[in-house]
């Protein structure tokens, strides 16, 4: 997608400069075929060549989409030599008034003083065209079939541009305000479900510290709550992290962001496309019309035709592109159009029904790669076969230019339509998948880290309701360190949700020591890994920390080891336990179909291996070990997770 967005600016700035270049040469070609004498048409020649730089200038944007330096002055300057020069060439120059219209439209700000612009421009050329053209439909067609048509083209290619620019500016946006928005109400549901149990068992333990010693059946009972309390949060926490890998294909937020960028939405660009072919096509054999004073019967099957024609164009040029058609579509759809143009000649002739020169950009649209051009060029060149223009050399060039100009135009015009979908859908896509990665990471820390302190919260509360009778000093000190676990449970509720969760094995190493030696679990304990970078220590310490829910879980045992060491720059963990109550927690398997593996062992598996590592989970004689294996040095680590 980001090569697209490169292309794309280049792509419309190439197309407005075929298009200006194709229209100005019109104007050069009526200099050169006019009457003037040869040496009173350089002067002509080079106000001409002056104003197509300032609009080349002004128009052919940069990438940023930005306003050209000294803009005022060089829109005043293109206003100037747009019409004073009519003076002296009002029979060549009229023509020129489009550009000037799309140039106000490009660099005036804000939308409507530019479109009030635009229609000023078009009405001070209003009577100019009438002193030149011998018709009122004559005036109306080069008023709205050229300067109008020539204004919105250039314009409409830009905004295109624009748009495919902004679109490629949100595809980082709008995920990560997805993701927010998917924290929030994370942290609406933690605080709602699991924030307000572990402050009860905050509360309750606070008060019961007060008790013991004092009123003993009172502080037994608000331990008791706060039991229930904690085993209630745990047993929340572990049903929401389920949810929340379940949910890992719902969609994130139903509604498309159609709006993109100020006043850029995707529709309201497409329309602006429609309208630019609309321009280009009907007002072109209506000029025709009106000169064969046909009456109204023949007028009106030709309207009719005209607008199947340009609505058939529209949809398979422009509209339909933005979902792609079909082989069989496309071809559906140039065979009608086909037909739309040769079929009502017989009746109205080819130079009153003439919409063949609108053919080549409907083929460089609608045809295979290796068709399209050789296809086009041909039509292209159609005035040579047809003589619609005569034979003059000049008539004939000039013809073959206007019309792969307007060709340019239409490809160019879909496949900025087909790029803005790509990229939206991009933006779409991406977004999902941000919103999918968060909360399989949400249940994963949940179940991971929550799980492990609300699990210690629990034990604790036992332990110090076992003692509260006979050893109450021993009972008070229980208590205080479920209390200190509930706060490191709510800290760990904050980090879950924000996504900061590092770190240490050392301190999960000694607080794991605490906890098991409460419940009477003896521990052996060697740990030396000094300076692991982050993410290393981060993985560790969460896979020790599972490691100790399972054994206070799932376990009888009465001994227990941890180890760490970093041996050939080679980070080594190993947890093991001499009792297991029933089967032992499954080692992590591969995911499958692309989907992640699990919560508990399966995921910290995948977590190890994205660090290079591997993980392992077996029983052994009367017990059960927990192993890691991960490289120290982040290039080793992904040269083993590449493997």
């Amino acid at each position: 997608m980001q090569r697209v967005a490169a292309v794309v600016p280049r792509v419309a700035q190439a197309v407005i400069a075929i298009v200006t270049i194709g229209f100005f040469f019109g104007g050069f070609v009526g200099i050169v075929t006019s009457d003037l004498a040869p040496s009173r048409r350089v002067a002509p020649l080079l106000l001409l060549a002056a104003l197509l730089a300032l609009h080349l200038r002004n128009c052919v944007r940069r990438l940023d989409g930005g306003r050209p330096a000294g803009w005022p002055w060089t829109l005043a300057a293109q206003a100037v030599l747009t019409f004073v020069p009519m003076i002296w060439y009002s029979s060549t120059w009229y023509g020129n008034v489009g550009f000037l219209c799309g140039a106000v439209l490009l660099l005036v700000r804000p939308a409507w003083l530019a479109w009030a612009g635009f229609g000023a421009v078009l009405a001070a050329d209003l009577p100019l065209t009438l002193a030149e053209r011998p018709t009122l439909a004559e005036a109306l067609y080069f008023l709205i079939g050229q300067a109008a048509f020539v204004g919105v083209a250039v314009y409409g290619m830009a905004r295109l541009a624009d748009l495919v620019a902004a679109l490629e500016e949100t595809l980082q946006v709008l995920p990560a305000a997805r993701v927010t928005r998917e924290r929030l109400a994370f942290t609406r549901r933690l605080q709602e479900n699991i924030g307000v149990a572990l402050a009860g068992t905050i509360e309750r333990g606070e008060h019961a510290l007060t008790l013991i010693g004092r009123r003993p059946e009172e502080a037994r009972g608000l331990l008791d709550d706060g039991v229930r309390g904690a085993r209630t949060a745990l047993a929340t926490t572990r049903r929401v992290a389920h949810e929340y890998l379940a949910r890992l294909d719902e969609p994130a937020d139903p509604a498309r962001a159609r709006t993109v960028a100020g006043d850029l939405t995707s529709r309201t660009v497409t329309l602006l496309g429609a309208a630019t072919l609309g321009l280009m096509i009907v007002p072109f054999p209506l000029r025709f019309l009106a000169r064969g004073g046909h009456g109204g019967w023949a007028a009106v099957p030709f309207v009719l035709l005209l607008a199947v024609y340009t609505a058939l164009y529209v949809y398979g040029c422009l509209w339909a592109y933005r979902r792609p058609l079909s082989m069989v579509q496309r071809y559906g759809v140039l065979g009608g159009l086909v037909v739309l143009t040769f079929a009502p000649m017989p009746f109205y002739g080819p130079t009153t029904w003439a919409v063949l020169p609108f053919l080549p950009g409907a083929a460089a649209v609608l045809l295979g790669r290796r068709l399209r051009w050789p296809v086009a060029a041909v039509l292209v060149c159609q005035d040579v076969p047809f003589a619609i223009w005569g034979t003059a050399h000049w008539g004939t060039v000039y013809f073959v230019v206007w019309t792969a100009e307007r060709a340019a135009l239409v490809y160019g015009l879909a496949r900025m339509a087909e790029f803005t979908t790509a990229l939206q859908d991009a933006r779409d896509e991406m977004a999902a998948a941000a919103v999918a990665q968060e909360r399989l990471r949400f249940s994963r820390d949940l179940h991971d880290l929550l799980g492990y302190s609300l699990s210690t919260v629990v034990v604790k509360n036992e332990v110090a309701a076992r003692l509260l009778a006979d050893r109450p000093e021993e009972a008070r000190a229980q208590l205080a360190e479920a209390i200190g676990m509930s706060r490191q449970a709510l800290d760990d509720l904050t980090g879950v949700t924000s996504g900061f969760r590092d770190m240490s094995v050392a301190a999960e190493a000694g607080a794991a020591r605490t906890t098991l030696a409460a419940v009477g679990i003896e521990v052996a304990h060697a740990v030396d890994v000094p300076d692991l970078p982050a993410d290393l220590d981060t993985v560790l310490a969460t896979v020790l920390r599972e490691g100790v829910t399972n054994i206070l879980r799932h376990s009888r045992a009465a001994r227990c080891s941890i180890e760490a060491a970093v041996i050939d720059g080679v980070a080594r963990l190993r947890l093991t336990n001499d009792g297991v109550d029933g089967p032992p927690a499954a080692p992590a398997v591969p995911a499958k179909e692309g989907r992640p593996g699990g919560i508990g062992l399966p995921s910290l598996g995948e977590r190890v291996a994205a660090r290079g590592g591997v993980l392992t989970a077996e029983r052994t004689d009367g017990g059960f070990v927990l192993s890691v294996q991960a490289p120290v040095r982040a290039e080793l680590a992904a040269e083993a997770a590449a493997r």
